[in-house]
Order: C-alpha cells, then sequence, then structure tokens
C-alpha cells in the first residue's frame, strides 16, 4: 500500500464517543483500598458536560469538566475515556494512552473505550496492538457498534499493510451494515489494487448510492474506468472532479494524466 493510501486509510478511523451511563461504566472496578470520598453523581454530570463542550471544540473548558470529573470519582472509566480522547486531540499522546489505559483496564467490557484505544494505536503506527483492542471491543455482545469495530480494525490492518486480512474485516462490516460508505469505498480500493476493475467499480457505485462524491473517489472513478477502456466516463467523471474540487490533488494528478 503506497504512502497516500496509507494517509487515506488512517483518516478514516472512527472514534465512539458513547459513554458509559452509570458511576464505574461498563464493567467498571474500583480499588476499595484506597480512601477516597467519591462524588460519582457529580463526577458523571462533569463528564457529560466536558463530553459536550468537546465536542464543540471548547477544549479548555472540556479539560476543565474532565479533570474535575476524575477529582470527584478517579475509577470513572467512561472519564478516562473521553479525557483520553482529548488528551490526543491535544497532542499529549502519553496521557491519552494511560486514560485510555485505565478506562479499559477498569472497565474490559466497555466496548466504546476498547475501540478508542485502537483507534489511538493504530494512529501510532502499532497496528497489531489496535487490532486486538477492535477485536476486544467485540466481545461484549452488547456492542451496537461491531460494524464501527470491524470498520476499524480493517482499515487497521490496511496499514501493515495485510490486504487480504483488512478485505476479511471490511466484508464483515458490510454483512452486519451494508451502507457503511468508508467500508464500501476500502473495498472498491481493494479490489482496484488487485486489478478486479469490475467489482472495484460495483463497490465505487455502492458507495456513491450512499454517499457524496469525494475527490479520492472521483479519482478512483476515473482511474476504473481508464482501465474499463470507457473514455466518456473517464471525461465526464474527470469534468465532475475539476469543478467540485478544481484545487485539490486528484484533480491536478488528473490534469497531468496521472490516472
Amino acid at each position: 500500500m503506497n504512502k497516500r493510501l496509507r494517509l487515506y486509510c488512517s483518516a478514516l478511523l472512527i472514534f465512539a464517543l458513547l459513554v458509559g451511563c452509570t458511576s464505574t461504566g461498563p464493567g467498571g472496578t474500583r480499588n476499595p483500598s484506597q480512601n477516597v470520598k467519591l462524588d460519582s453523581k457529580a463526577a458523571e454530570i462533569n463528564m457529560r458536560l466536558g463530553l459536550n463542550y468537546m465536542q464543540r471544540g471548547d477544549y479548555k473548558v472540556a479539560l476543565d469538566k474532565l479533570q474535575r470529573a476524575l477529582k470527584q470519582d478517579p475509577y470513572l472509566p467512561s472519564a478516562h475515556n473521553t479525557i483520553g480522547i482529548l488528551y490526543q486531540r491535544l497532542g499529549e499522546m502519553d496521557k491519552a494512552e494511560h486514560h485510555f489505559k485505565q478506562a479499559v483496564q477498569r472497565a474490559p467490557d466497555y466496548s466504546e473505550a476498547q475501540n478508542n484505544y485502537g483507534v489511538f494505536l493504530c494512529q501510532q503506527n502499532r497496528y497489531l496492538e489496535a487490532e486486538q483492542r477492535f477485536l476486544d471491543a467485540m466481545k461484549n455482545p452488547l456492542y451496537s457498534n461491531v460494524d464501527q469495530a470491524l470498520e476499524n480494525a480493517g482499515i487497521c490492518v490496511g496499514l501493515i499493510p495485510d490486504a487480504t486480512l483488512a478485505e476479511q474485516y471490511f466484508r464483515k462490516a458490510l454483512q452486519i451494515n451494508p451502507n457503511l460508505s468508508k467500508s464500501l469505498l476500502q473495498m472498491a480500493e481493494l479490489k482496484f489494487l488487485n486489478i478486479d476493475y469490475v467489482e472495484s467499480k460495483s463497490y465505487l457505485e455502492r458507495y456513491q448510492a450512499i454517499s457524496p462524491w469525494t475527490a479520492r473517489a472521483l479519482l478512483l472513478a476515473i482511474k476504473i474506468e481508464n482501465k474499463l477502456a470507457d473514455k466518456d466516463a473517464v471525461a465526464s467523471y474527470s469534468l465532475v472532479l475539476r469543478a467540485r474540487f478544481p484545487d485539490s490533488d486528484e484533480a491536478l494528478q488528473v490534469k497531468k494524466g496521472q490516472y
């Protein structure tokens, strides 16, 4: 897998921002030997406030709320999970990993935290460790986003690169949810690299039916039609690419005839 495709894959990883509703999180555990005065209800409230502020992009207030939540209840997995995401966004990777580890250690069946830790590890190029976290996320029979964990696993192992295993994960993800646009586009990419242009086109058509065109997808469409010797389709897709994404690298590549 070339550098361009690796960067593209990396951007597709999905964080799960869902958090547990209980004071300890899913399957959470506490250490009774530590004499800590807990205020679990207040911690839960501050955790949710922190999540809301983070989603709105107000990281300073989000960090304050989440730090306050952990002071009120140091054992709250959802607070560790959420502040882990925030620290990663702030570029403080050591702190991010510390809190992800706390979340999954205190609640091994907390699938959202396992998934998020996997995303973190994958973006740190620790692909095999990341894959295991995605698999751990899927062990919980109550986890409702198995399709996303499978998709993330596929993206991550594709960066090793292990195209065969990546395809297996994407297929399983699409069996659960046939409308996963990222998995459909990934499959179209993989089929193109495997010189199966008809199958690649089929996946891309499924992708286009549920997702708006991107420069990346249009470039793939141009490449496919070029291999299938459909000059009219190449010209049509090229026109759309130049019109919608005139300043993109993909448009420049097509302008130079590099497809």
